[in-house]
């Protein structure tokens, strides 16, 4: 034995365990106490036994593995009642009683979402234990675990419900359809007990939650929804029309954003919104909207749309066209598209938007191309000038830096009236600095309805013609001015002012960038689910990705030799802070750390060099379609999102509807968004007469909102003979009494 195991950490304390957590301590080289770690009582008296000869805390708190605490009162318990009381003795504190638990819980649901509910718990069991109720109170520690496993029960409790009432919903619908929406009769008879339409007694009143949404009805009937959805051929329990109906209404009120927002909503406290016991199920959306799509050119029906509520709308001359990419997360292979806000290329698609000056949605698309944003300005034009009825030039289009270039800009000015932001012009001409710069007033309107702001911006001009193989065309370079920064921008509309281009232009940024952000309110970035199929040749043809005269010949950059960029760029990331390591070292003249820096710098020095010839090796450009093939790339296949989009414009363009109602009544316009969501998403009472539904609000607290609401049911009351395949044909919007 050598003198430090016969002094031990201690003084000549010290212990040894084996595999099985046998401990032996000795003292003077002697075994003075052995126990296993498993026996709590051995444990206990060990403590005590160490504790009571003057043993450190700290050697004991080693040996044993406990903390101070637990050594002060296992002594403290030994000490009072002796080796007996340590057979009694737990660790940790004391149970608490069930008594106790359920007044916490109590207490807590009395001040649930009340600023400092903890404290006041803590006080009424304090109050308990004063009066003798209760033998101790509780620490916080000790409440919040008691309120976590509460809650958690609660949310457990909760989504047991949930999935019950999921599996309800589906049981009945799988014997009330088929795949194709077949109804059986026998169970049609049973569900009847269950219908709105059917069951409601003449006068009898239902609560709804969230039946505000039924406000926005008669404006789907005005934009005509229904005429482009396929009817039914089976008589379904709900039919198509239904299924668009309600999704829409529910997405005007933000309620549901994507299919799936289905499965949590209170089915049977909403179904009287449409006329019906209960709401359509998330399984009966994914079972038949595919049917309905495949029945539907999305594309050619967003843009039949587009056309109709221009009629209704008259969207402004001016419009504004911009490109959001919508990244794909999946795990199948795609194509990569152009992600302008990373400035890469990467999966997913670009999705272009069209708004008017006065932020309103006039046509949507998707790209199919895997191109950057300017290869679609054109087809977008064209669909435009139907959408209008225009001619070439006679709508002035707006778009970002990222449709500009120099060589593109000469190719549209012939057929597009256009005004763009560009990303070549670095700095101010010479010639701007001694000229006289034109002031532009710009007015906005504010968050007060009726007042506008202004905005001063100074502006500058000079024509200049480009030249791009062998064509020319004409433009008006301008450089617009607000404070320290100048922006350049170009257009090929020579007939109006300086002054309306520069309102055009800036006006961009709040019609269109802050209309989007509304977009993501309702979903618009949020994708239901897609379908994948493969590319084909004819396919490549029909979106222009390729000539058919020409064959499939377009090449593409070698996506291998962009991931070794990638992988390029990290390793000398780390080089970088090798090397500034190195520095450090030699500064410090640590030659040794230096030699280790040294050597990893050397390696890292030549993966990048093995990257480097490796990506020099591969081509820089491959062919698209043998790409294609090569690597079972496939296609995300869109007409299920777009036919949910659709509804989300039309969704839109009703609560634009209802926004101008009530404007005039609020002054801030904040204020009047809100009113609106607050409607849309209220609880109503509904009650039926024959085909008709009465729908009835709850009375408003402030002066301002009942008479915005009071305005928004006259309006609506107008509408009769709706046709919009519910079982109703006209509603009647009122406001309940005060009582």
């Amino acid at each position: 034995m050598t003198v430090q195991q016969l002094l031990g950490p201690n003084g000549l304390v010290q212990s040894v365990e084996d595999e099985n957590e046998n401990v032996d301590i000795f003292w003077g080289g002697m075994i003075y106490y052995s126990f296993n770690r498993n026996n709590l009582f051995a444990k206990k008296l060990g403590i005590a036994l160490l504790a009571t000869i003057g043993i450190l805390q700290k050697t004991i708190c080693e040996f044993f593995k406990v903390n101070r605490h637990t050594i002060a009162n296992v002594l403290d318990v030994y000490t009072e009642k002796g080796v007996e009381g340590l057979r009694d003795y737990k660790q940790g504190p004391s149970a608490i009683g069930e008594e106790v638990r359920q007044f916490v819980i109590k207490k807590y649901l009395e001040f649930e979402g009340i600023r400092g509910y903890q404290d006041r718990i803590i006080k009424a069991v304090e109050a308990k234990v004063a009066e003798g109720d209760f033998k101790r109170s509780i620490c916080r520690s000790m409440m919040q675990k008691i309120l976590k496993e509460y809650r958690d029960e609660r949310e457990r409790q909760k989504e047991q419900n949930l999935e019950k009432r999921k599996e309800e919903q589906t049981k009945a619908e799988a014997t009330d359809e088929r795949a194709t929406g077949n109804v059986v009769e026998a169970d049609r008879e049973n569900d009847a007990q269950l219908d709105f339409a059917e069951n409601l007694a003449e006068g009898e009143e239902r609560c709804v939650d969230h039946g505000g949404c039924s406000l926005v009805v008669p404006l789907l009937d005005k934009y005509g929804l229904v005429d482009q959805i396929p009817a039914d051929e089976n008589g379904a329990r709900f039919n198509n029309a239904e299924l668009a109906t309600t999704y829409t209404i529910l997405n005007a009120g933000e309620v549901a954003k994507v299919e799936q927002d289905f499965k949590l909503l209170p089915s049977y406290e909403m179904g009287g919104m449409i006329g019906r016991a209960k709401l359509p199920s998330l399984s009966l959306y994914r079972n038949r909207i595919p049917q309905v799509v495949v029945q539907m050119d999305m594309r050619d029906v967003i843009l039949e749309t587009s056309k109709s509520m221009h009629e209704l709308l008259c969207f402004s001359d001016v419009v504004y066209i911009d490109g959001h990419f919508m990244a794909y997360h999946g795990g199948s292979d795609t194509l990569h598209g152009y992600n302008p806000q990373r400035r890469l290329a990467t999966h997913g698609r670009e999705y272009f938007f069209v708004h008017d000056r006065d932020g309103l949605p006039v046509y949507a698309t998707i790209s199919d191309g895997y191109r950057k944003f300017k290869y679609y300005i054109e087809e977008v034009d064209e669909k435009l000038r139907y959408i209008y009825g225009a001619g070439k030039k006679e709508l002035l289009e707006v778009f970002d830096r990222g449709g500009y270039s120099k060589e593109f800009c000469v190719q549209i000015a012939e057929t597009i009236r256009f005004i763009c932001w560009r990303s070549d012009a670095k700095s101010v001409p010479k010639e701007a600095e001694a000229a006289k710069w034109r002031e532009v007033r710009i007015e906005r309107q504010g968050n007060n309805y009726g007042k506008v702001d202004e905005k001063s911006f100074f502006a500058w001009e000079i024509k200049a013609v480009f030249e791009c193989e062998g064509k020319k065309a004409a433009f008006r370079e301008i450089w617009i001015r607000k404070g320290r920064k100048v922006s350049p921008a170009l257009t090929n509309d020579f007939e109006t002012s300086l002054e309306d281009l520069v309102r055009h232009l800036t006006r961009r940024w709040g019609a269109q960038e802050n209309m989007f952000k509304e977009l993501k309110d309702h979903g618009i970035d949020r994708i239901h689910s897609y379908r994948k199929e493969d590319f084909t040749e004819s396919f490549l043809y029909e979106c222009g990705l390729e000539d058919r005269d020409e064959g499939t010949i377009r090449e593409i950059e070698n996506p291998d030799r962009r991931d070794l960029g990638k992988a390029i760029s990290k390793l000398r990331a780390k080089r970088n802070k090798i090397s500034e390591q190195i520095l450090k070292a030699q500064k410090e003249s640590k030659s040794r750390k230096l030699a280790g820096l040294e050597k990893k710098y050397a390696e890292l020095e030549g993966q990048i060099n093995n990257q480097i010839a490796k990506r020099d090796a591969m081509p820089e450009k491959v062919n698209l379609f043998d790409r294609i093939k090569e690597k079972g790339i496939v296609r995300l296949s869109d007409e299920k999102k777009l036919f949910f989009d659709w509804l989300k414009m039309n969704a839109v363009w009703a609560k634009r509807e209802m926004i101008e109602v009530v404007k005039p009544i609020y002054k801030d316009l904040r204020d009047v968004n809100k009113f609106v969501k607050s409607i849309l998403k209220s609880r109503t009472y509904v009650k039926r007469n024959g085909e008709m539904l009465y729908v009835s609000f709850p009375p408003q607290q402030s002066q301002k909102g009942a008479r915005a609401l009071e305005k928004l049911c006259a309006a609506f009351n107008q509408k009769d003979n709706l046709n919009l395949g519910l079982s109703f044909k006209r509603m009647i919007f009122g406001v309940r009494e005060k009582h």
